[in-house]
């Protein structure tokens, strides 16, 4: 059992009791909510009733316009998470887990474990000769590959919003915190059935990514640190090695090219790796480390807890 940190104890002296379901529902409405309105924007006739979904709008956009046009459109739900979780369920940046006053360091930390990752994997492609790869750092434009990096800053920070400063405090104030991780990160996982290649291994990888990133955030009691951690592993997959995103069009801003093109248990297939074994393994091993880095936090907030009623 893990005892409640900081954000946690805040939420549950907060936060209005409201039905999870609806609650949950409202943010996967508010996360569809830019893609419709993209949607609505470059389509001839989606008012006519045809369906905005990625590959649909990926038709009428270069792949760099419509991820950038995706990862920017983030702020719209960003800022619709925030006023919703503040006005609502009467959540405080405490709750959040936006008070801590390490937010560089921590978002430094989530960064270096998000590239990491993401940098086993890449090499493990090239170990079992799954990828055809090539530089191609002379072809990127330095601001366009700024702009990414910032687009990708806003999409990993609006989803850690979401999936952990909200509803798994949400969930963990009154289910404990094993039963908020499992619930957040199913909801994650869930939020990406509709990408082009997903399927079960896809799934269960983002589940488990989830749950690392839900980890992160509380050992950490600070939403930078998952944020960014989700923010460097898309960006180094995207934008440094090359490979699509969670099924997602692949950019042609990278600094290395990477054609996948061996086995899809092993590369990931349509859906990229995050559909791979070889991710899979990679986060267990995390989840692993990090659970008993978990555990040690609880004790610390068992302690701290102790103190505070003696």
């Amino acid at each position: 059992m893990f005892e409640d940190n900081l954000s946690i104890r805040e939420t549950k002296k907060v936060q209005k009791n409201r039905n999870a379901v609806l609650v949950t529902i409202f943010l996967l409405f508010i996360v569809t909510l830019p893609q419709i309105l993209l949607g609505v924007i470059v389509i001839p006739g989606v008012l006519q009733g045809v369906r905005p979904g990625p590959e649909e709008i990926a038709r009428h956009m270069s792949a760099d316009a419509y991820i950038l046009s995706v990862l920017y459109g983030t702020i719209l739900a960003s800022i619709l998470f925030y006023l919703f979780a503040r006005k609502y369920l009467n959540r405080n940046n405490a709750s959040l887990g936006l008070k801590s006053n390490d937010k560089l360091k921590n978002y430094i930390k989530g960064a270096i474990i998000g590239l990491i990752m993401m940098t086993g994997v890449f090499l493990q492609l090239k170990i079992y000769d799954q990828a055809q790869i090539s530089l191609n750092y002379k072809n990127v434009s330095p601001a366009i590959f700024f702009v990414f990096l910032i687009g990708w800053m806003l999409q990993g920070f609006s989803e850690e919003l979401m999936c952990r400063s909200i509803l798994m405090n949400y969930f963990a104030a009154y289910n404990g915190v094993k039963s908020a991780i499992i619930s957040n990160s199913l909801i994650f996982a869930i939020m990406h059935i509709g990408n082009p290649g997903f399927g079960l291994l896809a799934f269960i990888n983002l589940f488990l990514m989830g749950v690392i990133f839900s980890l992160l955030f509380y050992i950490s009691d600070d939403i930078f640190m998952p944020a960014a951690a989700h923010t460097f592993w898309n960006f180094s997959q995207a934008n440094i090695y090359g490979i699509s995103v969670s099924g997602l069009s692949q950019t042609s801003t990278n600094l290395i090219k990477t054609k996948l093109v061996g086995n899809s248990y092993l590369t990931g297939g349509a859906f990229g790796v995050e559909a791979s074994f070889l991710t899979l393994w990679i986060e267990v091993m995390v989840v692993i480390i990090f659970i008993n880095a978990a555990k040690k936090k609880s004790k610390e907030e068992a302690s701290k807890f102790s103190l505070e009623n003696n």
